[in-house]
């Protein structure tokens, strides 16, 4: 009898480890696929509706600073990597649908797609990177409006970019104005 489940069993460890290696294999491949598309040059070359918002990117806080650390757009613009299909999905998706509206999708309203993307950028987003909110403060009123964006009452969330809307992208009328 355990000699026949034995049998039985040893029959699919190959079809398992193969199933396996195939998965790594995908991931693998995944990766190596996502990593060129994934660069903010390469957003900024390929679209020309990111042309300014590559450019606003490059001359704002998080493209160029003193430290020399740069944000990439996926950083700010899609959930984190470390949630690793949330982001897949989102990506596809995301990149699915710009690609539509680039080929199909009519006039390109800059102003509305700013919009659109700022009502859509969650705080969890920019808290993955700033989350030392209430050490920096020298102000008591900014230590309060940030307190507000870490404990949000049930009625009400206030968000990072309410304050912060410039930090990413400077505003084309700032940034290109003689």
């Amino acid at each position: 009898m355990l000699k026949k489940v034995l049998k039985k069993i040893l029959k699919y460890v190959p079809i398992f480890v193969l199933g396996i290696v195939f998965a790594v294999l995908c991931f693998l491949m995944l990766n190596i696929a996502m990593e060129p598309v994934s660069t903010p040059e390469y957003c900024g070359s390929s679209c020309h509706e990111m042309g300014n918002a590559y450019q606003s990117w490059e001359l704002s806080v998080h493209g160029a600073n003193r430290i020399g650390y740069r944000v990439e757009c996926v950083d700010c613009h899609l959930p984190p990597k470390e949630k690793f299909f949330t982001h897949i999905f989102a990506k596809a998706y995301k990149g699915a649908k710009d690609t539509y509206k680039h080929h199909f999708g009519g006039e390109y309203d800059g102003e509305q797609q700013r919009e659109n993307v700022l009502a859509s950028l969650p705080n969890e987003n920019c808290l993955s990177c700033h989350d030392d909110l209430l050490k920096k403060p020298s102000r008591s009123f900014v230590r309060k409006a940030h307190l507000k964006v870490l404990k949000p009452t049930d009625d009400f969330e206030y968000r990072c970019i309410e304050c912060h809307e410039n930090v990413g992208h400077e505003r084309e009328s700032k940034l290109f104005s003689p």
